[in-house]
């Protein structure tokens, strides 16, 4: 029986991944939203050249999941961030984060990697957003 204190978001560009594992794009849990890592893939399921590429669709990925869940950037409060090769993303990531973010920033962890779940994949980022209260 589902749990219906568990409300899935699954945005288009998620879906086939969805019905092959059964991981949503994000979960809705009492006030708050948290989201499954996301990489910057594009709607062919291919990855953009180079990581500023990357890491800037996977932001516009988030933001899709954020919009159809029904917040924004504004109400993201962590970011936990996976990077092959972080040092040498560490300007690119900053310069990006900058277009989606507002200050305050969220709390934010970034740790390097030597893999991602997709080969191609050069950075993953969940976070976690309030939800408002109706």
């Amino acid at each position: 029986m589902p749990d219906t204190r568990k409300l899935t978001v699954v945005p288009p560009f998620w879906a086939d991944f969805y019905e092959q594992t059964r991981i949503p794009a994000a979960l809705h849990v009492d006030d708050f939203l948290y989201l499954t890592g996301h990489t910057g893939t594009l709607d062919d399921g291919t990855f953009p050249d180079g990581a500023e590429s990357q890491i800037r669709q996977t932001f516009l990925n988030i933001f899709t999941t954020l919009t159809k869940a029904g917040v924004g950037w504004s109400d993201v409060v962590r970011i936990d961030s996976y990077h092959v090769g972080l040092r040498t993303q560490s300007e690119a990531l900053m310069t990006v984060a900058a277009e989606f973010l507002a200050d305050p920033f969220p709390a934010w962890t970034a740790v390097g990697v030597t893999e991602l779940f997709e080969p191609e994949a050069l950075v993953e980022i969940s976070c976690t957003a309030l939800m408002s209260r109706s």
